[in-house]
């Protein structure tokens, strides 16, 4: 990265007693249970952003600083955003320094809860807006050690030369999150009335994350280097005494390596760049991941189960964007051509997105998670990985975590204030008739303006790299 060829840098070798079938069988299940736990964070995210609908349809927040349901929501992802975003700055040194197996189940047990409160105070008729900020404030936080630490865990688990593929295969949890959260809220509203569905979807999410933060805590092995040992442990022939509990799980002394400084992180070559760029891509992201299904709602009359399995279309985009976007920076060796392509053609689909057909609107969601969730993803798997393993760190792996939180949380606090933003500028009004007829009003088009102009600020951030790697494929 940073003007150069990829170069190589040699994982922890994970001892000779090891075979091959086996190094491929842990690196396998590594891969799955990051996979899986990384994608609940996202079930729960798609959780609130699903059920928007019916909560403006129900009113359900009440406050004395806005009538606006919108403007409420608008500051409740902010508040989730901002919260994150802080905590991603201090999970991703922490995931540097701590076992990062009770690291990762802790944030899932604790972003559970939240979702289970939630749910519950639906059911106990909670109104108070304030209850719910602070409330999903807290989800924000704990739910930011997620994101760093899976990446840590699969950087450490697989080479410069396979990066690109396997994170872009990876990075598709996010989107497989959405895409199961979705479908889990459009399910339920098929077959509950819609004013109790939207409280077992936050149940029965916090219930999964629960299970999940079970699975990772008894199987997930985070670093190579620690796996002979757990695997001479487990070779030791098996006797009514001695075989192994698979539901205790078999502790194994992490390898400290020091991590780097915070400030050290940020003068990585790359690092700055890649973060601001990820900022304006993060923001349009969250801004149609948060408000796509409302969007449809409100545009085209769609009930909440409809409206959450054409939101789908994006997160199907986006892995196909991230699987094929890692291939194709691993054969070419540099990422930031593929990302700002990938911006500046996203930029004009996004264009066109107010004032289009149904249909239209469903190709044209697809279009954007291609284009936008592709380079996303790959920022924040693929190059962060690079970026933390970078040639100026000597071989030091333990910026993994540090830089992926660097990055995250920047386009995390950009995410942050553009849902502000976002809400502002819709300022969706809801009007009714003397028949009880309501109608709402928003201003798409304004918004969708913002985030064109957010698409542009990020291929702006990159046209350094984007030399830099032009002028090192070149000369290749």
């Amino acid at each position: 990265m940073a003007g150069t060829r990829k170069q190589e840098t040699a994982l922890p070798t994970m001892g000779d007693d090891m075979g091959d079938g086996l190094h491929w069988k842990l690196k396998a299940r590594t891969f799955a249970i990051t996979f899986f736990s990384y994608a609940m964070f996202h079930v729960a995210r798609k959780s609130f952003s699903s059920i928007k609908g019916e909560l403006s349809r129900e009113e359900w927040m009440e406050s004395s600083l806005t009538t606006s349901q919108s403007n409420m929501y608008g500051i409740m992802d902010m508040v989730f955003m901002g919260c994150y975003a802080s905590g991603l700055y201090v999970s991703g040194m922490m995931g540097d320094r701590v076992d990062l197996r009770l690291f990762i189940s802790l944030g899932m047990f604790c972003t559970g809860a939240a979702l289970v409160v939630f749910g519950l105070a639906g059911f106990a008729n909670v109104h108070a807006f304030a209850f719910f900020v602070v409330l999903w404030g807290i989800n924000g936080l704990v739910q930011s050690c997620g994101w760093p630490s899976n990446v840590a865990v699969m950087s450490k688990w697989f080479g410069h030369n396979e990066r690109g593929v396997a994170m872009g295969l990876w990075s598709g949890c996010a989107s497989f999150g959405n895409i199961f959260g979705g479908a889990l809220v459009g399910l339920l509203c098929s077959y509950l009335d819609a004013s109790i569905a939207w409280k077992v979807v936050l149940l029965v999410a916090g219930g999964l994350l629960w299970l999940l933060a079970l699975v990772v805590y008894c199987f997930l092995i985070p670093d190579p280097a620690d796996a002979p040992s757990l695997v001479a442990d487990n070779e030791t022939p098996e006797t009514p005494m001695t075989k192994p509990n698979m539901l205790e799980p078999t502790l194994v002394k992490p390898s400290h390596v020091p991590g780097i400084s915070f400030w050290r992180a940020w003068l990585i070559p790359g690092v700055l760049p890649y973060a601001l760029a990820y900022a304006c891509i993060k923001s349009v992201s969250y801004s149609l991941f948060f408000w796509v299904p409302y969007y449809l709602t409100v545009a085209f009359s769609m009930d909440t189960s409809r409206a959450n399995f054409y939101s789908i279309l994006y997160d199907c985009g986006a892995i196909l964007g991230a699987i094929s976007g890692g291939y194709a920076t691993d054969r070419m060796q540099v990422r930031s051509p593929y990302v700002v392509v990938s911006l500046v053609l996203s930029a004009i689909v996004l264009h066109f997105l107010f004032g289009a057909t149904e249909h239209e609107t469903a190709i044209i969601l697809f279009a954007l998670g291609l284009l936008t969730g592709g380079p996303e993803t790959l920022i924040t798997t693929a190059i962060s990985a690079d970026l933390g393993t970078h040639p100026s760190l000597h071989g030091n792996q333990a910026a993994l975590a540090t830089v992926a939180g660097i990055i995250d949380g920047t386009g995390s606090f950009g995410a942050a204030l553009m849902q502000f933003v976002v809400g502002a500028v819709a300022h969706c009004e809801q009007t009714c008739t003397l028949q009880d007829v309501c109608t709402t009003t928003c201003g798409w088009a304004n918004v969708f303006s913002v985030l064109q102009v957010m698409l542009v600020v990020g291929v702006l951030c990159l046209l350094k790299m984007l030399y830099q790697d032009t002028q090192a494929l070149l000369l290749s």
